[in-house]
């Protein structure tokens, strides 16, 4: 009974291997590389463009999310769009198989009852996993691409806004070049304090010989019975304010221009008219009261006239003198708080420049890497037709066939034994229970 069951089970086993439609499967391998392919185009020195092995990583942890992207529903709806008889169910759960080796590779799985079709899913799943995978990032590179694209508009606009402010800053305070401009403030304020001495002890001397020619020109007056002179008009001090100015602006001129240059020389050209008219209204105040031409008093006269002339000259120096000495002490004291405002605003150029510059070098590698496929999986051997089918295998399911067939036959043997020996008591039992029945 065990020979024929088992017989039975082989024959079969073999029938059934021979007119069930053959099944293949195909197996591709690859790798996730444990670095990414990074190649900067625009790095700095020591960018990362030399060539280094690729290699998978030896964690299975870090294999798990590549995993899942195989087993995802979007890899199977792709791969049923280049092999429209399988369903996205069949690729989702029966005919394919992920598998992370003892090597740490990814081995796929894919089976079919045509050998070049499951070769073909295999290869199909790596190659969308690739185009996923690149997707994935071409995405970011976008999105990062635009972002950059913005804030390198902003910034060029901040820059435009900064450098205006800048100019006209500068303008409005005449700060082509400050660092020059105090060396020449400190060369011409000395300059000009030697100016106002050297005026003061003019001045001082001329006090000294008007006093003493005044004085003789009192002892030769009483000769020709005349009063003290008395030098006051309005026209004069009007001319006396007219040279103060003209003195005051040459002195200021001459700190912004050379003596060469017309406004220069106008202010030149007046400032001796001036001169001319005070020795003319001098001349017509003294003269008023001269008894007697060409004697000792008319010379004396003339003398005084000219210490008058002089003096009011040296008066204007050094009142110019002085207010340019006032505008240049300003000036000096003004200068570091403007460079301190010129350094911020040229610090705001200079921080958007180099934001600029950053921002162009990364839109510049943004687009190059957009160009740019890289290595996320490295296809290590390829599926190709399988020669044999995985399922049926004739002589494995006889096999197995004949395994179970000893053992079913071994099992109904001990049940037919055992109905055997209980046979008796069943049928004591039986006709106990029609006997009393019939009693």
């Amino acid at each position: 009974m065990i020979l024929i069951i088992t017989l039975s089970s082989i024959i079969t086993a073999g029938v059934l291997s021979k007119i069930l439609s053959p099944v293949y499967e195909a197996k591709a391998v690859f790798f996730v590389p444990k670095t990414p392919d990074t190649t900067i185009f625009f790095a700095p020195p020591g960018g990362e463009m030399a060539r280094a092995p690729l290699v998978p990583d030896a964690k299975e942890d870090t294999h798990g999310p590549y995993i899942g992207i195989l087993k995802s529903k979007t890899i199977a709806e792709l791969v049923q769009k280049d092999f429209p008889h399988k369903r996205v169910i069949d690729l989702m759960r029966r005919d394919m198989d992920f598998v992370l080796s003892n090597e740490y590779m990814m081995e796929v799985y894919a089976r079919d009852r045509d050998a070049g079709q499951a070769a073909g899913i295999a290869n199909a799943y790596i190659k969308y996993f690739k185009q996923l995978m690149d997707e994935y990032s071409l995405k970011s590179q976008s999105e990062r691409q635009t972002t950059t694209e913005e804030e390198l508009t902003i910034n060029q606009k901040n820059l435009l806004e900064a450098r205006e402010a800048r100019n006209v800053f500068q303008q409005k305070n005449r700060t082509a070049n400050l660092d020059e401009e105090i060396k020449q403030l400190i060369s011409m304020k000395t300059t000009f304090e030697s100016q106002l001495e050297t005026s003061l002890v003019s001045y001082s001397e001329n006090k000294k010989k008007t006093l003493t020619m005044k004085r003789k020109l009192k002892e030769e007056a009483i000769a020709f019975n005349t009063s003290e002179l008395i030098i006051h008009s309005p026209l004069l001090e009007k001319l006396r304010g007219q040279l103060v100015d003209i003195e005051a602006k040459i002195a200021s001129l001459g700190v912004e221009i050379k003596e060469a240059h017309p406004d220069y020389m106008t202010l030149k050209k007046n400032y001796e008219e001036v001169k001319k008219n005070i020795a003319k209204e001098m001349e017509i105040i003294i003269k008023s009261q001269i008894k007697a031409p060409d004697t000792f008093y008319e010379n004396l006269r003339r003398q005084l006239i000219n210490l008058y002339v002089d003096r009011e000259g040296i008066k204007a120096s050094i009142q110019g003198n002085k207010k340019t000495l006032k505008k240049l002490e300003e000036r000096i004291v003004e200068i570091p708080t403007l460079k301190n405002q010129l350094d911020t605003l040229t610090a705001e150029v200079d921080k958007y420049k180099r934001l600029i510059d950053t921002l162009s070098i990364n839109l510049e590698e943004v687009k190059s890497q957009a160009k740019r496929a890289p290595q996320v999986a490295v296809l290590v051997e390829k599926a190709t037709s399988p020669p044999r089918p995985a399922f049926p295998i004739l002589w494995l399911n006889m096999i197995v066939a004949g395994l179970v067939g000893i053992l079913g036959g071994v099992l109904y043997c001990f049940f037919v034994n055992y109905l055997d020996e209980t046979r008796e008591k069943r049928i004591y039992r039986l006709w106990k229970i029609i006997k009393s029945t019939q009693g």
